[in-house]
C-alpha cells in the first residue's frame, strides 16, 4: 500500500525534527567532572636540618677512603670512603680526577688520603696519595 505524499512528508519532518532534538538534548546534558584519584601530598617537615650543609664551589675537603676501582682511561677511580665533613657522608662512589697522573700511584686496595672540590657540576679530585700505613 502506498501512503499519500502528505503522510511521508509529516513522517519525515516529525523525523528531523526528533533528531534534532535528540542531538540537542544529548550535548546540552550536563557531564559531571571526572574523578581524580591523586593522593593529598604529605605536608613538608617544618624542623628539617640536612645532615651535611650545601658545598661551597671550589672549597678543598680532605677525605680518606679505600680504591675500589681505577678507570684511568676515562680517568675517573672509585672510592669507599670516610664522611667527608661539610660535604657528605660515608659511601663508595667514583670521582673524576682533574689529571689522569693522580691515577699513577695508587692500586686497587691502597687507603688513601685525597681532596675533592665541589665544582657546580659534581665533584672532582684534585690531590690523590696512597695513605702512610
Amino acid at each position: 500500500m502506498k501512503l499519500p505524499s502528505r503522510y511521508v512528508t509529516q513522517v519525515v519532518k516529525l523525523s528531523a525534527t526528533f533528531i534534532v532534538v535528540f542531538i540537542v538534548s544529548a550535548a546540552c546534558t550536563k557531564q559531571p567532572p571526572p574523578v581524580t584519584t591523586a593522593a593529598a601530598p604529605s605536608p613538608a617537615p617544618t624542623n628539617f636540618v640536612s645532615a651535611d650543609p650545601s658545598p661551597i664551589i671550589g672549597k678543598p675537603y680532605p677525605a680518606v677512603g679505600v680504591v675500589k676501582l681505577i678507570n684511568r682511561k676515562e680517568g675517573w677511580i672509585e672510592i669507599n670512603h670516610e664522611a667527608i665533613e661539610g660535604l657528605m657522608p660515608a659511601m663508595e662512589m667514583e670521582w673524576f680526577v682533574e689529571k689522569g697522573s693522580l691515577l699513577d700511584n695508587v692500586k686497587v686496595g691502597d687507603k688513601v688520603n685525597f681532596t675533592v672540590v665541589e665544582t657546580g657540576k659534581g665533584e672532582l679530585i684534585t690531590s690523590l696519595q696512597k695513605a702512610p700505613k
